[in-house]
């Protein structure tokens, strides 16, 4: 039930339009069940001779004192079929079947017009409901922690936000509107039929509870096989964006058949999940089907025995009788088709529900400040961190101090902490224990924004959009012109090709800067950075997978963009940081030495060991860069 409140709580913002599309629905019930009425007396009218050659004396009568005798011992129904028919009824066959044909035409037509205007609500209200649920869904992707991206593939979530959005949206499309309508459609064709005979009506009423259960059990059974569905959809989502995204290393390693095997692999799986939950969904409608018929038989032999016997019903109410409960099926079949839906579809609200129910990053406590521009230093005290807490530890009591101006290179084995320790400066990770402070002030009791708005990073990897030159460089930042961009792309040695380009500062970059090498696109990285001018950076050895001449471009770029800053550089070849101010060295998560290069050659072991394994075949390298 929860979950069922929280898929109707995207709803809210339109209660206005449900409850007019409420009285329309209304209307249109009304309208249709006029038509059905005067159908049977038009067929009564056109087909009955005893009825017809006394019409002059029921239109005298309903115009005098006598009809309130007639009918006053008469039921309800009896006193409702006689007043429509005084209303119908008129002193020539011909006027009467004008009249009935008129009434006929007039709720067709206006059950029309207000099935088409509820139908055009009911659309705006679900593609609004859809444009909002995908827009809470990327709201809250994009404000989750890194870490929760670690334990989720992004074929996965993609999956969720397109596959299971669209699973809803074909929920809603094909169920929102007949839960409206057929519910309403049931009860008012029951209370017809009640008021008709209702012993005939208490029969029919079996229908129900019988159908009624069949669905609930049978929906439970394709919830279940819709998980799965899902989650399968998304595997093969997944394999098939890794195939794509690493095509290069596929066809380097001419290991086309083998992705091609992992895809339709899970693609099988796909398969025969999709189709248990078919099978179930199929079997349904039939089921009902048989249940409603037996049902009717049983009306037809028990109905048509009193009319032959003339103990019970008469021929026109009976056929009344069985219109309306003709009428009544079709609603009870779209209750049992939309409860499929519904159940397929509530199986995919799980998953986006539990993906907006995830804790977002703490962008501000209550009493957060706003951090100042960097002047003094970075300090880490008594630092412990693990990625969750069944993890082992991954930083143990870290203590550094980062003064402002500084270059402070990171080094160790894979899997020393390096990474880990600066990514807790731009709070990418909650820490554990202890704190790390800027200028004094705890990062956790600032504004998220104006921490990071302080930080600048060009990584081993660039990231870039299939976006325009202009719209990577000048990424994340507002009001630039395109003299800034061009003077932040020649600082970084980025201007000299895109003046070469067809369209300049307009390319298209292609998607993850795929029309642009490796060099290219870490110029326009490192164009991006010099553009925001942070006061803090933080480098991850950006030449690391580059061409010697590359190398030297993005090498040069990286000391114009250092000069004047705070920089924090995780290194992974030795030669590119003995500059630095300081050199740390991790070990298992600790901190075990701390210096200059010519420090730590002395007194490290750890840093001899790292000296040692990359200048070994080509001492020349250990001197340093000019």
């Amino acid at each position: 039930m929860d979950l069922y409140l929280k898929v109707l709580a995207f709803a809210k913002p339109w209660w206005k339009h449900i409850v007019l599309s409420f009285f329309l629905t209304l209307f249109f019930i009304m309208f249709n069940s006029v038509s059905l009425w005067v159908s049977v007396d038009f067929i009564q009218q056109l087909f009955n001779p005893d009825v017809v050659s006394g019409q002059a004396d029921l239109k005298t009568q309903t115009n005098s004192n006598q009809v309130t005798k007639l009918v006053g011992g008469q039921s309800f129904y009896d006193k409702i079929s006689l007043g429509i028919k005084s209303l119908i009824v008129q002193e020539n066959r011909f006027d009467t079947l004008k009249i009935v044909c008129l009434i006929i035409f007039f709720s067709y037509l206006f059950k029309n017009i207000v099935e088409y205007y509820r139908k055009i609500l009911l659309s705006y209200i679900e593609l609004k409901i859809i444009t909002l649920m995908r827009d809470k869904l990327t709201s809250a992707l994009v404000r989750l922690p890194v870490s929760f991206y670690e334990g989720n593939n992004s074929g996965e979530l993609t999956s969720i936000v397109f596959n299971d959005v669209n699973a809803v949206n074909s929920m809603i499309n094909n169920s929102f509107g007949r839960m409206l309508l057929a519910p309403f459609q049931i009860i008012v064709n029951i209370i017809i039929m009640f008021l008709i005979d209702w012993q005939l009506a208490l029969i029919t009423l079996t229908v129900i509870p019988l159908s009624a259960f069949s669905i609930w059990k049978i929906g439970q059974s394709i919830r279940r096989r819709s998980r799965r569905v899902f989650a399968q959809i998304g595997v093969v989502f997944n394999y098939f964006q890794e195939m794509l995204m690493a095509i290069r290393v596929v066809k380097a390693f001419t290991n086309e058949q083998h992705e091609e095997k992992r895809v339709q692999d899970a693609n099988k799986g796909y398969f025969r999940a999709n189709f248990r939950a078919t099978r179930l969904t199929h079997l349904t409608s039939p089921l009902n089907e048989v249940i409603i018929v037996m049902v009717l038989v049983f009306l037809l032999w028990y109905g048509g025995s009193q009319v032959y016997t003339g103990e019970g019903l008469k021929a026109e109410d009976f056929i009344r009788f069985l219109v309306f409960l003709m009428t009544i099926f079709q609603p009870l079949k779209e209750l049992t088709n939309v409860n499929n839906v519904i159940q397929n579809g509530m199986a995919a609200a799980e998953r986006i529900v539990k993906t907006l129910d995830a804790i977002p990053e703490v962008y501000d406590s209550q009493t957060a400040v706003t951090l100042q521009p960097f002047s003094q230093s970075i300090e880490f005290k008594n630092v412990s961190f693990r990625y969750n807490p069944e993890d082992p530890i991954v930083l143990h009591s870290v203590n550094l101090t980062i003064n402002r101006g500084e270059t402070v290179a990171f080094v160790g084995h894979s899997g020393a902490g390096k990474t880990t320790i600066v990514d807790l400066v731009p709070r990418f990770y909650e820490i554990n224990e202890g704190t790390i402070s800027i200028d004094g002030f705890n990062i956790r009791d600032v504004k998220l924004e104006s921490l990071r708005k302080q930080i600048g990073i060009v990584a081993q990897e660039s990231v870039l959009f299939n976006e325009t030159v202009r719209y990577n460089i000048s990424y994340g930042m507002d009001s630039v012109t395109d003299e800034q961009v061009i003077d932040a792309a020649k600082n970084a040695n980025a201007w000299e090709f895109i003046e070469k380009m067809e369209h300049g500062l307009d390319t298209i970059t292609g998607e993850r800067g795929i029309k642009l090498s490796g060099g290219q696109k870490q110029r326009l990285s490192i164009a991006r950075a010099i553009l925001k001018n942070p006061p803090i950076l933080i480098l991850d050895e950006a030449t690391s997978a580059l061409d010697t001449e590359s190398e030297k471009l993005v090498q040069d770029a990286i000391y114009k963009l250092m000069k004047n800053r705070t920089v924090l550089a995780i290194a992974h070849r030795l030669s590119t940081i003995q500059h630095a101010d300081k050199i740390v060295v991790l070990s298992g998560g600790n901190i075990v030495a701390a210096g200059r290069h010519e420090e730590l050659l002395v007194s490290s072991p750890d840093y001899q060991r790292l000296h040692h394994l990359q200048f070994r075949n080509d001492p020349k390298t250990t001197q340093e860069p000019s």
